[in-house]
């Protein structure tokens, strides 16, 4: 059976996480979220993939989905173990930076566990920080954008303010018209049963998730980075 992988191109808390939970719900999809989280993975990636590829075949799936993330793998080698080889396909997934910033710091500061009693824990922020991660993203974008331009391939955007942050079944249209215009199908069930699914980020206001906020934003106007802060890496 012939394989396709779809690999989400995205940066951390983009809520990419999220939409590969969602798929669990498409028929014909394997999902790998935590692909190359291990050190042995990302020692051996061309093997991880293997087995991967391996594990959505014997599942009768045919189509393996990924995400890839600027600090999983050197760029060079993501181009030489998955993204040259036939049957992949990449679609970028992005965030606002500061709301994606935010998310990424909750995950490592594991937030989600202080708010099992419904209360919403926020994060300290430095600006210098931020800056310098944003310029990591821009540059992780740009690279895969340059490097699907010099191949004359599609380049579907997934927008989380749009696309993902929305119910579930209208989230996964969303993946599948993506995937359409790379050549992948996805076929997208009436009734998905993700009642229980919840997002990390249940606050939205990025202001109401930062306990410095009024400070970090005038460092964010000072230095100019104020719009790129509520725009996009690409």
């Amino acid at each position: 059976m012939s394989l396709d992988t779809l690999c989400l191109v995205t940066s951390p808390g983009s809520g990419a996480a999220h939409l590969m939970r969602l798929c669990d719900n498409l028929a014909e999809v394997q999902a790998f979220p935590d692909l190359f989280a291990t050190l042995a993975q990302q020692i051996e990636p061309e093997a991880a993939f293997e087995a991967a590829l391996a594990a959505t075949q014997a599942a009768g799936r045919r189509v393996l989905v990924l995400r890839l993330t600027s600090d999983m793998l050197p760029t060079r080698r993501i181009e030489e173990t998955i993204a040259s080889r036939p049957g992949v396909r990449l679609v970028l997934v992005v965030r606002r930076q500061i709301d994606a910033y935010i998310g990424w710091r909750e995950e490592i500061e594991e937030r989600s566990r202080a708010r099992a009693n419904g209360h919403e824990t926020r994060s300290a922020l430095d600006v210098t920080d931020f800056g310098l991660w944003m310029d990591q993203q821009e540059r992780w974008f740009d690279h895969w954008r340059n490097w699907l331009n010099r191949r004359f391939l599609p380049q579907p955007v997934l927008r989380y303010e749009t696309e993902i942050d929305l119910p579930p079944q209208a989230t996964l249209k969303r993946l599948a018209a993506a995937a359409a215009q790379v050549g992948v199908t996805l076929r997208v069930p009436q009734a998905p049963n993700l009642t229980a699914l919840t997002r990390q980020d249940r606050t939205t206001a990025a202001a109401d998730r930062v306990i410095d906020w009024p400070e970090f934003s005038r460092g964010l106007v000072s230095r100019g980075l104020e719009r790129r802060a509520f725009g996009y890496p690409i």
